[in-house]
């Protein structure tokens, strides 16, 4: 069943992460900036769009099963696997936390959260792992307190060099 989500006239955009702490996990908002939150709706839209492509449908999620790193999943909502999603497409009123990315391997999830203009909302997640790569290579900065994506170029080594 397709979601009833219309991404072009989604107008409010959430980015935020899930962090690991000794006491637990929680999920806090970082503000973005218009770039950022185009950049959201650009993965989303691909996304669906990878989706639709699929040679199968969907398939229902597994923990025992490995999977590849694109692949058509679905996770029924009484599961309780989906707690986490649920609690963070319900929460209401999330803080926001413009320092939560300043300990990368704190991060265990990332998430997008979306309204349209029907009222309809869409909760995107994904684990860390790459994100926490972008974050150590500053591909992301802070120069207020919301997140912008770096526009200028970028050079970076992939081996260390003795000189």
């Amino acid at each position: 069943m397709p979601a009833e989500f219309d991404l072009k006239t989604a107008t409010v955009i959430e980015f935020g992460v899930g962090i690991d702490e000794p006491r637990g996990q929680r999920f806090v908002l970082v503000p973005i900036d218009a770039n950022v939150q185009d950049a959201v709706r650009e993965m989303v839209i691909t996304t669906r769009e990878e989706m639709k492509e699929a040679e199968e449908g969907p398939t229902t999620y597994d923990p025992s099963q490995k999977y590849g790193a694109r692949e058509h999943l679905l996770l029924p909502l009484d599961d309780e696997l989906a707690a986490h999603v649920i609690k963070i497409h319900t929460a209401e009123n999330l803080r926001s936390e413009p320092t939560a990315l300043s300990n990368p391997t704190d991060v265990f999830c990332y998430f997008a959260r979306m309204s349209d203009g029907k009222g309809h909302r869409l909760t995107a997640i994904r684990r860390a792992t790459a994100f926490k790569g972008v974050l150590k290579s500053r591909l992301l900065q802070f120069t207020t307190d919301a997140l912008k994506l770096v526009q200028e170029n970028i050079f970076k080594l992939d081996r260390d060099y003795d000189f």
